[in-house]
């Protein structure tokens, strides 16, 4: 029996994004959507993971394995996690 959350393709896509360290906005501009868009997918994530902050979400995440290991996570010596780390929907959607 599958106990994972039941994120859909494009929230698990949203959460490896919050790992980065870009705004709502700049995560909204990579996946061709609106802020408003990723907002309301962020509130869905954050219900379904039963937690109410990025970390929290992040760290639910990791635990259920729907985040990379090491996205968003560096030592003082390494670089920052690129864009292009993150997986990316097999399809681009967009209400406009």
């Amino acid at each position: 029996m599958d106990t994972t959350p039941p994120l859909t393709q494009r929230e698990r896509v949203i959460l490896a994004h919050l790992a980065l360290p870009l705004t709502l906005g700049e995560i909204a501009s990579s996946l061709y959507v609106t802020r408003n868009t990723v907002k309301s997918q962020v509130r869905s994530i954050y219900m379904k993971l039963g937690v109410a902050d990025r970390e929290s979400a992040l760290s639910a995440g990791r635990a259920w394995g729907l985040v990379p290991e090491g996205l968003g996570e560096t030592e003082e010596d390494e670089p920052r996690p690129r864009l292009k780390d993150v997986p990316r929907p097999s399809v681009q959607t967009s209400t406009r």
